[in-house]
């Protein structure tokens, strides 16, 4: 049940805060989020760090319901609301990272998500590098302006 309230809440909060004449570019970074979600994952569930629990309908280990969800909506809004000085990006890296680790310390409580051999550390450290990338696809691939 957790999996479909972060899918519908994403959902929500992405038709409360979408630009639809900017969705058409955005998408993409949604598309990035997406493949680094699977990537991640994939690997770790395989490699026995942590597993998934009920994911209802599954994708590789993973719910398909947190992969369209979450991952694919903050993927489009993050290039959707990116900033465009270079303090503020950080700044929306980690409080994004943060965000999402907030998340996944839900998702634990709640027993859907297991760690067998990892750390919240370890998660941290891949939600910083994530939401990285999907920072740095926006400026590079999509041609975003950035300040000093």
């Amino acid at each position: 049940m957790e999996w479909i309230i972060f899918f519908v809440f994403s959902w929500v909060m992405f038709f409360m805060l979408i630009d639809f004449k900017k969705l058409k570019k955005n998408v993409w970074n949604g598309v990035l989020a997406i493949l680094l979600q699977y990537a991640v994952d994939t690997q770790a569930v395989l490699h026995g760090f942590y597993k998934i629990e009920n994911p209802i309908i599954s994708i590789r280990g993973s719910s398909v319901f947190f992969v369209l969800g979450p991952v694919f909506v903050i993927g489009i809004l993050m290039a959707q609301y990116h900033p465009s000085k270079k303090i503020f990006i950080v700044a929306n890296v980690l409080v994004l990272a943060g965000l999402y680790t907030l998340a996944e310390v839900f998702l634990l409580k709640t027993g859907v998500l297991v760690y067998t051999n990892w750390h919240s550390t370890d998660s941290i450290v891949v939600n910083i590098s994530a939401m990285i990338i999907l920072s740095w696809f926006p400026i590079v691939v999509l041609g975003r302006k950035v300040k000093q």
